[in-house]
């Protein structure tokens, strides 16, 4: 069995995303990432505990939108749960033992090709919507999609989402993210990277957990599907992915509801195999 996991704001948070009350008691917690030494994300100690258990259970896979940099940043992930295998780059990259898949690299590649209008297209048409006095800073992740940091209270998001429309006919997915709004060509997403893992390793089942409509792909074809209650997944008013629960608890204390819930689902799919082939 395959956990396929988002990691921000699914399984690892900022002090300022984790949603702690400020008459609430913080939980405990771990440091999971360092930047030129600060400190950027954590998870509870639970979280922390349970994620351990999964990795010697199962084949756990960080999926994450990250760049391979940022990735290998998250050191509690990469290098102490060591998982043997990570997609990242929304899927445009996939990481074996540590390092980059040639063959995944070479189908990208192709597909980007022959599946996507030109960056430059797209940025053309959103040249339209977008102005300097919401558009900070844009950015591009490996060479194979590109975000812009925006002033989340100026945006227009009425026309950011008729621009989603237009977006997918030129083969882009939009997604607006906090204050990140990420323009990804549809062919680079989460769950083709994870299929191909899948096959490869030769797994039979997948449970997901991710937040954001860029996770939505991975959750909509998975066997067994959660989310945070809350993120980008939380306000649509109708989540084509069915069956997808979603957790009780909001912020860094979702973490250890989704992974627990992993738990119990791969130990009721040994319960349901063995039963299977002693019949």
């Amino acid at each position: 069995m395959i956990f396929a996991s988002d990691l921000d704001q699914t399984l690892i948070y900022s002090k300022r995303s984790a949603r702690v009350g400020l008459n609430e008691k913080w939980p405990d917690i771990i440091l999971a990432e360092t930047l030129e030494e600060r400190e950027i994300s954590y998870m509870t100690n639970e979280a922390a505990a349970l994620l351990k258990k999964v990795n010697g259970m199962m084949t756990f896979l960080p999926v994450t939108t990250r760049t391979i940099e940022q990735y290998k940043r998250i050191f509690f992930i990469s290098e102490v749960i060591q998982p043997k295998a990570a997609v990242t780059s929304n899927g445009g990259n996939i990481l074996i033992d540590g390092k980059a898949d040639e063959e995944w690299k070479r189908r990208i590649a192709g597909r980007l090709i022959g599946e996507s209008s030109p960056k430059e297209d797209i940025q053309k048409e959103f040249s339209r919507i977008s102005h300097s006095n919401w558009i900070i800073e844009e950015r591009t992740a490996d060479d194979l999609f590109h975000y812009y940091l925006i002033q989340q209270d100026l945006a227009p998001r009425d026309e950011i989402e008729q621009f989603k429309k237009a977006a997918a006919v030129m083969g882009w997915n939009l997604s607006l993210q906090g204050r990140k709004l990420y323009f990804v060509p549809q062919c680079v997403n989460k769950w083709e990277a994870v299929a191909y893992l899948k096959d490869l390793f030769r797994e039979d089942v997948i449970a997901a957990s991710g937040d954001s409509m860029l996770d939505l792909c991975m959750l909509e074809a998975a066997d067994y599907a959660i989310a945070p209650c809350h993120g980008e997944l939380n306000i649509m008013t109708d989540s084509p992915a069915e069956p997808l629960l979603r957790t009780e608890q909001k912020g860094i204390k979702a973490a250890e509801e989704i992974l627990t819930h992993v738990l119990k689902v791969y130990e009721e799919h040994k319960m349901n195999k063995h039963g299977a082939s002693i019949s």
